[in-house]
């Protein structure tokens, strides 16, 4: 499983994430879209082992007819930001969603494999409104890093 698939299996883990589509987000509410926006090596080491950085975009939509809609959105996004960054996520992903943390990748034609060794978010905010009208659909971002090691 690659990291955006991992990604995807662990976000949709969150008990409050349900609807969650890659590169694709419905003007509705409760709908999430996971974009990956890009790939880094951090370092290798002298046999070509790698650690990796994998940034995505997590576009959440939610009602917002009011100030408590709003408030419990952004509530929401802080939420999951905490639970990433809590030193039990691993736990509880281990333990709740049947997963393990390997991911792997295909380098010159063979399959590598790795783990999965730290998310952190960042910049949780209003990112749109859709329909120019607060009553309606609002779209949220948080912009997510998964790190990540590759053994050759």
């Amino acid at each position: 499983m690659n990291i955006v698939e991992k990604m995807q299996e662990i976000l949709t883990s969150f008990p409050k994430i349900k609807n969650l589509h890659i590169d694709y987000n419905e003007n509705a509410p409760d709908e999430f879209g996971l974009y990956p926006t890009g790939d880094r090596l951090v370092s290798e080491d002298i046999i070509g082992n790698q650690e990796r950085s994998h940034t995505f975009i997590l576009y959440a939509t939610f009602q917002s007819f009011n100030d408590y809609d709003r408030l419990q959105n952004s509530g929401l996004l802080l939420e999951l930001q905490h639970w990433f960054e809590s030193p039990n996520w691993q736990n509880f992903v281990l333990s709740s969603c049947n997963t393990d943390l390997e991911v792997s990748t295909e380098i010159d034609g063979g399959e590598h494999f790795g783990t999965l060794e730290k998310i952190t978010c960042a910049n949780g905010m209003l990112f749109s409104i859709p329909d120019n009208n607060l009553n309606s659909a609002v779209r949220y971002q948080l912009q997510i890093t998964a790190d990540y090691t590759i053994n050759i």
